[in-house]
């Protein structure tokens, strides 16, 4: 499993509100180093990396949640605006991780049963294995093709400045 990234000015005596608006942000940043890989369906670690990445973020926002509340002294309507955001934003967290994972399983399973496949008497692959290996990679690439469109579609509406801009304000 892929390092998380270090994390550099956190306030020791600053508030959680502080330390939330310095740490969210090189989470999202720590997700986008794997951008560059995700064209290329065959880079599985990648890709799984990312999910990692994704994973972190989506739980250090989840810790952060609170800081992110408007103050008391707001108006119901902004107060709700604001989870309302940021429901919105970890939804879509969310939604890659769990699309990711999916890849992810495929490919772990693809490999198991090509192993498995491989290694059967003399090296005859069992036609149930052949087309459960068959059955998988079409999930996959499935997946895999949802994940892309989501990005692409997240990258149009510009949804890493949205977010950026979000968790430091």
């Amino acid at each position: 499993m892929v390092k998380a990234h270090k994390i550099t000015g956190v306030i020791p005596q600053g508030s959680y509100r502080e330390n939330a608006r310095i740490i969210l942000p090189q989470k999202v940043e720590e997700v986008y180093t794997w951008e560059p890989f995700i064209r290329d369906a065959a880079r599985r670690e990648e890709l799984h990396n990312m999910r990692i990445s994704i994973k972190r973020l989506r739980y250090t926002m989840e810790i952060f949640r609170a800081a992110y509340r408007s103050p008391k002294t707001s108006t119901k309507k902004a107060a709700a605006t604001n989870d309302k955001r940021f429901n919105e934003f970890l939804s879509v967290i969310v939604d890659l991780q769990e699309i990711l994972g999916d890849v992810h399983d495929c490919d772990v399973v693809l490999e198991v049963l090509t192993d498995y496949g491989t290694q059967s008497e003399r090296g005859n692959m069992a036609p149930g294995i052949a087309r459960r290996i068959a059955r998988t990679k079409e999930i996959r690439n499935a997946d895999y093709k949802t994940f892309l469109e989501k990005w692409e579609k997240l990258s149009a509406v510009n949804f890493k400045q949205q977010l950026l801009l979000f968790l430091g304000s």
